[in-house]
């Protein structure tokens, strides 16, 4: 293959950094060929909001849109971009004009690398985490029509320590007649550059708010 497919979604597994500090996650022994059954099998645990995943409008609105209401080829994204906005601790992020100047107005998937990631396996990641500003919502709909996806390399965009504006943050993106759906915990330590393509495949829940994901970048 010519093309370079990288992975932007993280392996899951008991140390993954969840929301608020919880640690949800557990892949305990069913069936062993060790002790004479005819094959490995596991039985899985997890939230829902686990490792890399999505968030759709039902996740804050009891009438929105859930899971199996999505159709196939709307998690084929051909237009993705990247832009990186460094933020510290705690941090309400916001983009300027010129930031928003910079996104190409057909995008369709857009990428905010913070650079935050890095702090993945520290507490801090987790209880210090940056935030998006809630009026970052209404600018991104005026300027990108065909957007429907924001990704992040941060837990949540809710800060933790700012949970009143994330929760407002929350509702202005996934609310109203085009909603934004939110991936958080994105991998994005090895993407430099806006990928071709996005693939972004959700574990296949019916009538869930929210999903773990598994993300291809070509």
């Amino acid at each position: 293959m010519n093309e370079e497919y990288i992975y932007l979604s993280y392996f899951m597994d008991e140390n993954t950094p969840l929301y608020g500090g919880n640690r949800g996650i557990a892949v305990k022994p069913d069936r062993s060929i060790k002790e004479g059954d005819t094959a490995n099998t596991k039985h899985l645990y997890l939230h829902n909001h686990s490792g890399t995943h999505i968030d759709y409008p039902n996740h804050f609105f009891d009438d929105g849109i859930t899971s199996e209401k999505y159709v196939a080829a709307e998690w084929m994204f051909h237009a993705p971009f990247l832009i990186e906005v460094r933020a510290e601790q705690d941090e309400i992020i916001g983009l300027t004009s010129e930031q928003l100047n910079q996104i190409p107005q057909h995008t369709d998937f857009l990428i905010i690398k913070t650079g935050f990631g890095k702090y993945r396996q520290e507490d801090l990641y987790w209880k210090h985490n940056p935030g998006l500003s809630p009026m970052m919502a209404d600018q991104l709909r005026t300027r990108l029509p065909f957007l429907r996806v924001i990704g992040v390399d941060i837990v949540s965009i809710t800060s933790f320590q700012k949970r009143e504006l994330g929760r407002e943050a929350h509702r202005n993106f996934l609310g109203g007649d085009h909603p934004i759906l939110l991936v958080e915990d994105m991998n994005l330590s090895d993407l430099y550059h806006p990928p071709k393509v996005i693939m972004c495949f959700p574990l296949m829940l019916r009538g869930v708010d929210g999903a773990p994901v598994t993300i291809i970048a070509k």
